[in-house]
């Protein structure tokens, strides 16, 4: 009789995972924190940019006067100390630091925890506050981060690393340590192929965006229906395949931003707004790997 308690409590938070929603399509149950942070994590990734791309067009007039690529291939005189290889090699850095505390945290829950049922008891408290602090996450990320200073915001990106960390922390002890290694290499190299397509690519991309944010935006309002009518193991991996490709063309179109943004705010002389842009890219492609990582382990991942 414990033994199957254990396994229904592992089955119940594990069974769907990312940053669109929660569906639990193989036992029918669901968990209200974890499916509330990945509605508002959704929020965030779609609304946080959207928020400080219209703040920075309203202060950038070098911005307001380009077309969406230009600069991209222009020479122009050096107002700031930055290069593009200085700004893209720090906003990695953020993002691998990110990763790093995220994974470096959960790992170490994970290996401290045989299942999903003993780390829900013995973290109960820490697991509930990290769920109410996404939404106080989702509030900053998505409608005061751009008016914080540099300083701020980088606290702000190492604290919900680390909240993060604790979220999923349920996601990775329902799977077998090797599936876990296993999905983070393929993430790894799906994700630096799509980085490099958005770095080196001259394509104007400028629609890409939008066009991602309404597809996710549809995957949620798909999701939620299907958790009240279609309830199957094969509507479920559709839904993690199409998230997945979502995610990849948020990867491409994140890092073809981040030397956009470069150009457009180098030549203002501003390093202060070029620090916490650099931050904001940062948490773009962070969650970006994220969610792929999720969304792939789902996909592949063999269970405990």
């Amino acid at each position: 009789m414990q033994n199957n308690n254990r396994n229904n409590n592992d089955n119940h938070y594990d069974s769907y995972y990312g940053d669109v929603y929660y569906s639990d399509g193989y036992n029918g149950n669901a968990n209200g924190n974890y499916g509330n942070y990945n509605q508002n994590n959704r929020y965030n990734r779609s609304n946080s940019y959207n928020n400080y791309q219209n703040n920075y067009q309203n202060n950038n007039s070098y911005y307001n006067n380009q077309p969406y690529g230009a600069g991209l291939n222009q020479t122009f005189t050096q107002t700031s100390s930055y290069t593009l290889a200085k700004y893209m090699a720090k906003t990695y850095l953020w993002m691998f630091f990110g990763l790093a505390i995220t994974f470096g945290l959960a790992l170490y829950m994970m290996f401290n925890s045989e299942s999903v049922s003993e780390f829900v008891i013995n973290h109960y408290s820490m697991y509930l506050g990290a769920s109410a602090a996404s939404l106080v996450f989702v509030v900053i990320l998505g409608l005061v981060v751009a008016k914080l200073p540099p300083l701020a915001a980088k606290i702000i990106f190492i604290l919900y690393s680390a909240d993060i960390g604790i979220l999923i922390t349920p996601v990775l002890l329902a799977y077998s340590f090797s599936s876990v290694i296993s999905a983070f290499a393929v993430t790894s190299g799906i994700y630096f192929a799509l980085a490099v397509i958005g770095i080196i690519t001259k394509r104007d991309m400028s629609k890409l965006g939008y066009i991602l944010s309404v597809s996710l935006i549809c995957i949620l309002v798909y999701s939620l229906i299907s958790y009240f009518f279609i309830r199957s193991e094969l509507n479920d991996i559709i839904i993690n395949a199409v998230v997945v490709a979502v995610f990849m063309g948020f990867t491409i179109f994140d890092n073809y931003k981040i030397k956009r943004e470069f150009y457009a705010i180098q030549n203002s002389g501003n390093e202060a707004l070029l620090e916490k842009t650099s931050i904001l890219s940062a948490l773009s492609i962070y969650l970006d790997y994220i969610n792929i990582f999720l969304r792939v382990l789902a996909l592949f991942g063999k269970r405990r």
